[in-house]
Parts: structure tokens; sequence; C-alpha cells
């Protein structure tokens, strides 16, 4: 007996219907099996312990085997290389983050996180292969840390890098140095975040290379009686070393 076309397209519907909830449902296992808690692997690099800092690696680089072209998880392996306190193969563990960063700039080109961390790890880099190195790495330095800020000018970070690096490159004409432009920096990261510790340290830092040192030493009394300085030993320690400078 003929089967109605419309009764057909019923039973069709009812050997299919079984079939695709059951693929949606190996998808949706699928991508909850590959999905990474990118928010909870930054605040194990933030510990600034080395055991946390190696397991939010070793996470990310599980992650990045079967989806290597993921922008956020390659940013923050160049964070996790840069934070990873080690003591031997330093260049190598840099070098492993500069790659990761390279990488997250060229998946991830309309985030200022993969510039920010490029800069970040060319810098340690030429920190730790000499004075040299590190002159000829301040521009490519510099133009990462203008690109993040082109992306966004709140990049309050950005702002806290370059103000270093502006004091501590020297000045015209062998490199950028420029005092006044590390003040600049220095006062719109504090605007950005005015709790910061550190950029309450680059601000006295800032200020005193400018010839401002009174007023320099009142930032750092004040960062030295704030009790969350007692979780940073060793910004406390540079912190009180500075205010002895000053204060002679």
């Amino acid at each position: 007996m003929p089967i109605n076309p419309r009764e057909g397209e019923i039973l069709l519907l009812s050997k299919v219907g079984p079939l695709i909830l059951a693929v949606t449902l190996i998808l949706a296992l699928s991508i909850q099996a590959q999905a990474v808690d990118f928010q909870g692997i930054e605040e194990l690099i933030h510990t600034k312990e080395v055991p946390q800092i190696q397991q939010a690696i070793d996470l990310l680089e599980r992650h990045l085997e079967g989806t290597p072209e993921d922008g956020e998880a390659l940013w923050l392996a160049a964070k996790a290389y840069l934070g990873d306190r080690v003591e031997q193969d330093v260049l190598e563990t840099l070098k492993k983050g500069q790659e990761y960063a390279e990488a997250a700039v060229e998946y991830l080109p309309g985030s200022p996180h993969p510039y920010f961390w490029q800069a970040s790890l060319i810098g340690r880099v030429g920190q730790t292969t000499g004075i040299l190195s590190s002159l000829f790495m301040v521009r490519p330095m510099k133009d990462s840390l203008d690109k993040v800020l082109e992306l966004d000018d709140s990049y309050a970070d950005a702002h806290w890098v370059l103000s270093q690096l502006y004091h501590q490159a020297p000045g015209f004409p062998l490199s950028i140095g420029n005092k006044k432009s590390s003040l600049q920096h220095a006062v719109k990261a504090m605007e950005l975040d005015p709790a910061n510790l550190d950029y309450q340290l680059q601000l006295a830092v800032a200020l005193e290379c400018n010839g401002r040192k009174e007023e320099a030493i009142p930032v750092l009394e004040n960062l030295l009686k704030n009790p969350a300085l007692k979780q940073e030993p060793e910004l406390q320690t540079e912190a009180e070393k500075l205010l002895s400078d000053f204060s002679k």
C-alpha cells in the first residue's frame, strides 16, 4: 500500500530527529570538554608562585594542543612564562613566552593584551641578554606598547611600563629616554588605578627623576604605610630603599 507523502515526512522525521539530537548532544559535550577556565588560570598566574604558574602553563598548553589558534590562551601562556620565576634556563623560558605572545598577536590582532605581553617579554629578554641587546629592543617594545594604547588608551599597565621604559632608556641620540614622558605615563597609570602598589612606586621614581623629590617622598611614605604591601615583600624592599635614598 503506497505511503502518503505527508506520512512519509513524519516517518522520516521520527527516525532522523533522535539522530540529530544525539549529534547535538555530542557536539555540546565536546565543546564543554574543551572549555577552559581562563579566569581561574589567570588567578593561578597572579599567585606568583612557581607551582601554581606551572599548573597554569600545563592547562594552557594542553588546551593549545587541540586549539593552537586560540589567541586568548596564547597571550595567557605568554603572561605565565613571563611570571614563571625560574632560576635556570631563564632566557629559554622567556623566549618561549615571547613565541606565545607573537602567535597571540597574529591570531588576536584586535586585542591589546597580546601586544602588552609581547612588549613585556621583549623587555625581559633584553634585560636578560645584556645592555646592548636591551637598547636594540627598546624600539620594538615601545611600538608594541603604543599599539596597546592605540587599541585601549585606558590600559593602565601599558602606561606603567612605558613610564619605566622612558625612565630607564638612554636619552637622545642613543634611545628614547625622556623624563617628562616617564612622569606623564606614571601619572596616567595612577589616574586609572590609584590603588595599584606598583604604579605608586613608579610615580615616586618618575617624580624624583624630574627633580621633584619633595613630592616623591610622601608617595613612598604612604605606600609603606599600606597594609597590602606586606603581601609584596620585594616591592616593600624596593620602596624602603628608594625612601632611604631620596631622604639623604
